[in-house]
């Protein structure tokens, strides 16, 4: 499987110094991983300060220092005076938060190195992956199986999230034992919330349960699975596309909840982070047609954003395998133009980056008449004009909602509650769209 591949090398990562005081005193903290910090008293890094929100920010020692990030806290994270959402902070820099102030240091002059040993496994289930974050994941969760903690895999849609939590199932003691998921955002009413929910934690006892987008249960319904978990008749994997603690700064989602799923947090990192992933991928999934894989191709696909992540590029590779290419280059983002600043990700306040594309008045300078927009579309759209009206109605109404509800929840940043009042849809018709689509 690995062979001909060189496996990414492991840089070293910084180990910052923080110090502070507090209600409770002072402290000093090495940081050698991830932690998320604020008031309550289940966070991993606890500041007793009444100004600092339950769950206030993150701190991330990586490879090019300390990153600190805000999780929505209701009086902001501050470094050097400067209200951040996201930032690497240098050493001697002050993080404010409430009236708290934290000095960074880098006092060790041994770095660390991050990242997986170099044994590490390079597929764990059903999912492959060469990169170095990938076999950190696979390595982590891994490692993770063997233990009877709770675990939260937060990744973009496509990334394979379930099919992560069926390995870690399948590699446990539990193996053998139920295997229950329970899709929260696919329940319409407050009934069949409770009656799926009271099923899937009868069933699962001994085994394993997945919930997938807990987010979307009402507060109430979170309250009541409060219970059943505390008596641990079986493992809870959550998987979510949200940061749930920012939800929980929100008031979206209930602390004592987040606190009994949160055992361990593994985050599943988008194609686009890991390009090296992205060749051997698409070559797997053409299979015995990989000679597809063209240098020329690849350098355009490595352009894309992949919205849909791993699960888009399946799909590319499937139509590319049937010959349609004029749909397999639609699944590719059309809309995607040869310049490196027609696209960015730009930080939000929300848990998602917003990719921004440019409209057809942004690219001409001017808004255009009605016969010049014809001219504009794609190239590659020009056979489409040339079918069937019915076959072209039905590839044009595909491609244009497949577009509309991937720019629509990427704006409501995948509230499924913003988005149907967006758009003016019923929930339920919106989620019937979204699998669908597969957006």
């Amino acid at each position: 499987m690995t062979e001909g591949r060189e496996l990414e090398p492991r840089a070293p990562r910084c180990r910052p110094q923080l110090t502070w005081t507090d209600a409770a005193g002072t402290h000093a903290l090495e940081l050698g991983e991830a932690r998320t910090a604020g008031s309550a008293v289940h966070c991993e890094l606890v500041v007793a300060d009444k100004a600092v929100s339950r769950l206030h920010f993150e701190l991330d020692p990586q490879t090019d220092g300390l990153w600190v990030r805000d999780l929505g806290s209701r009086n902001g994270t501050y470094v050097n005076g400067v209200r951040i959402m996201e930032a690497r902070v240098p050493a001697g820099s002050v993080i404010r938060v409430g009236t708290t102030d934290m000095t960074v240091s880098f006092g060790n002059p041994e770095p660390i190195a991050p990242g997986p040993p170099a044994d590490a496994p390079v597929s764990f289930g059903a999912l492959d992956g060469w990169s170095a974050s990938m076999r950190e994941v696979f390595a982590t969760l891994s490692s993770l199986a063997k233990s009877e903690s709770s675990i939260i895999i937060e990744g973009e849609p496509g990334t394979g999230k379930k099919a992560l939590a069926r390995a870690i199932h399948d590699a446990s003691s539990r193996a053998g034992r139920p295997f229950v998921v329970v899709e929260c955002a696919g329940l319409p009413s407050q009934s069949e919330i409770a009656e799926t929910l009271e099923e899937a934690l009868g069933s699962a006892e001994g085994g394993t349960l997945v919930l997938d987008a807990p987010a979307e249960l009402p507060l109430a319904v979170q309250r009541e699975l409060t219970p059943p978990l505390d008596a641990k008749a079986f493992r809870v994997i959550v998987t979510t596309q949200r940061d749930l603690r920012r939800l929980v700064n929100q008031g979206a989602f209930r602390e004592n909840l987040y606190f009994r799923i949160a055992g361990a947090t593994v985050r599943v990192p988008p194609l686009r982070e890991r390009p090296g992933d992205l060749v051997p991928l698409l070559e797997r999934f053409l299979g015995d047609q990989a000679s597809l894989a063209t240098p020329s191709l690849v350098a355009d696909l490595a352009r894309l954003p992949w919205m849909g992540n791993v699960r888009e590029l399946m799909l590319y590779a499937e139509q590319l395998r049937s010959g349609d290419l004029l749909r397999a280059v639609a699944t590719a983002r059309l809309d995607a133009v040869d310049s490196d600043d027609s696209r960015r990700w730009q930080g939000s306040e929300g848990e998602h980056g917003t990719m921004e594309a440019p409209t057809l008045p942004t690219l001409l300078g001017t808004e255009p008449e009605a016969a010049d927009i014809g001219r504009m579309l794609p190239v590659a759209l020009e056979p489409w004009f040339l079918i069937g009206f019915k076959e072209f109605r039905e590839r044009w109404i595909d491609l244009g909602e497949r577009e509309y509800l991937r720019r629509l929840m990427l704006r409501t940043s995948r509230s499924s509650g913003a988005a149907s009042r967006e758009a003016g849809l019923e929930r339920t018709y919106l989620y019937r769209l979204i699998k669908k689509h597969g957006v």
